[in-house]
């Protein structure tokens, strides 16, 4: 008896606690590099001329945008990959006034002055990058940045039958 009557105690002074907290707001949306998907590609070979003109068109526009900004002072973020000797960690290009002036990794310690493979890959040298690969590669995937519209992915292979002949760039995290 005496042990319902405690259970029946606390029933009764949990009923008059106050109203529960509302829930925790929803995370955040996802970093810009998290939503930034690769369209599909329709052919497995090489790249048709109108894929390459298409390719060419969409950079050139957006290209313009990007310089309509007019943001010449920037950090991004740039990770770069191939079958080659370079390091694929990423690492923080900052640049002013469009030309890169120092680079720090992803702990904010400096590494020195900007050198390769990340020195290449300012926005506009991400931009560069893409029109010089339409022209030349067999195969060529790229995606923007949502918010700023630079290229954010880039990946290919330079010449299919060839081993290990593949690139890859990703670009993100732009602070103005």
């Amino acid at each position: 008896m005496r042990y319902t009557a405690t259970l029946l105690a606390l029933a009764v002074a949990c009923g008059r606690r106050a109203p529960s907290p509302p829930p925790p707001p929803a995370p955040p949306p996802l970093e810009r590099e998290q939503r930034v998907v690769l369209p599909p590609r329709n052919s497995p070979g090489a790249l048709t001329q109108a894929e390459r003109d298409s390719l060419l068109r969409e950079v050139a526009a957006r290209r313009d945008a990007w310089r309509a900004r007019g943001i010449g002072d920037y950090r991004i973020q740039v990770a770069v990959g191939c079958f080659c000797p370079w390091p694929s960690n990423p690492a923080i290009l900052e640049v002013r006034r469009g030309v890169a002036v120092a680079l720090w990794d992803t702990a904010g310690k400096s590494m020195g002055k900007p050198r390769e493979p990340w020195s290449r890959y300012t926005v506009e040298g991400l931009f560069d990058a893409v029109e010089e690969s339409a022209k030349g590669v067999d195969v060529l995937e790229v995606a923007y940045d949502r918010e700023y519209g630079y290229p954010a992915i880039i990946r290919g292979d330079g010449r299919l039958g060839l081993p290990d002949n593949w690139f890859w760039v990703k670009a993100s995290r732009l602070t103005p």
